[in-house]
Formats: structure tokens, sequence, C-alpha cells
């Protein structure tokens, strides 16, 4: 992956790659105010809030337990809904990312505890405090009653631990 600092980062737009150029290579991570971004093409629909798995050609697909896979699996949370073969950044986290007022948003079961670890669950991108696969470096921030969506928090770049 490289860096393209701020330049062309924009996490609630997607890109078809044909009908208008892609602001960077797919991998390239770009920096904005709310934490890291990665350039990656949708492998299947994703929804918007969603956690995604990141592999290492770009792609990225809902997270689910079963396709988590091993350690150190790059996770990110898209902004925005993608179809299959679109382009998207995907927020990864960073120190100190996110955060009350930030606008980055994950998808939690319901009865999420506030500040609790993140973990893949059976339910394509959401992810719950009661599993075993953890989301290293992030919590959400509001506890849940129903299923819903939570303001996220990080302290690194999101993985699976």
């Amino acid at each position: 992956m490289s860096q393209v600092g701020s330049f062309g980062v924009n996490h609630l737009k997607v890109w078809d790659g044909t009908t208008v150029p892609l602001p960077a290579k797919v991998g390239a991570v770009g920096s904005t105010p709310e934490g890291d971004f990665v350039l990656v093409q949708a492998d299947g629909a994703i929804d918007q809030y969603a956690f995604v798995k990141i592999e290492n050609d770009g792609q990225a697909a809902m997270l689910t337990t079963t396709n988590a896979g091993s350690q150190n699996l790059m996770v990110g949370v898209a902004q925005v809904a993608a179809a299959n073969d679109e382009y998207l950044w995907v927020w990864i986290g960073g120190v100190h990312a996110g955060g009350t007022g930030s606008g980055i948003k994950g998808k939690a079961a319901a009865s999420y505890a506030a500040k609790a670890n993140l973990n893949t669950t059976a339910t394509a991108g959401v992810a719950d405090d009661a599993s075993t696969t953890k989301i290293a470096y992030v919590v959400g921030l509001e506890t849940l009653t129903g299923a819903g969506t939570v303001t996220l928090f990080s302290t690194g770049h999101l993985k699976v631990n």
C-alpha cells in the first residue's frame, strides 16, 4: 500500500472505474481528519457501514466470522454502499481516528455495549461484542438495544486479531 495523503479521498463516493478515472491506485492509503482510508474494489455488494475484509490485491468483501481467515487480515468499514466491482474508500482506522462527531460509523448487532471489543459475526458486515474473532483497535461509542450503527473510534489500523 502506498500513502497518497488526502488527495482524492472521498469516502462518500463510489467509482465504476470506467466512466470516471479512479482517484488513486487500488490499495492506496489516504488520510483525512477522520482517519485513514484505503481504496478497494468491491468483491460482491457492500452495504453502507459494513465491516469488510481487505485482501492483499485490494478486493473487499463484507466480513464474517467464516471469511475472517487468519491473523493480520486488514479490516475496513465502508461508509457508502457499493455494487460488485465498484471502487470505494473504506475507513481502516488509525491512531485516534473516528470518534464523536467524526461521522464514521459501523454496523453492530443488537445489545452491543458501548466501548466493548468488536468481533466478527455470522452476519455479513455486522460486528458485535459477543463472539471470539476480535477486530483489533476499534470500539463503538454507543450502546444499542436493537441492531444498528455505532460511531467508531480506533487506536490503530483495524485487523482481525
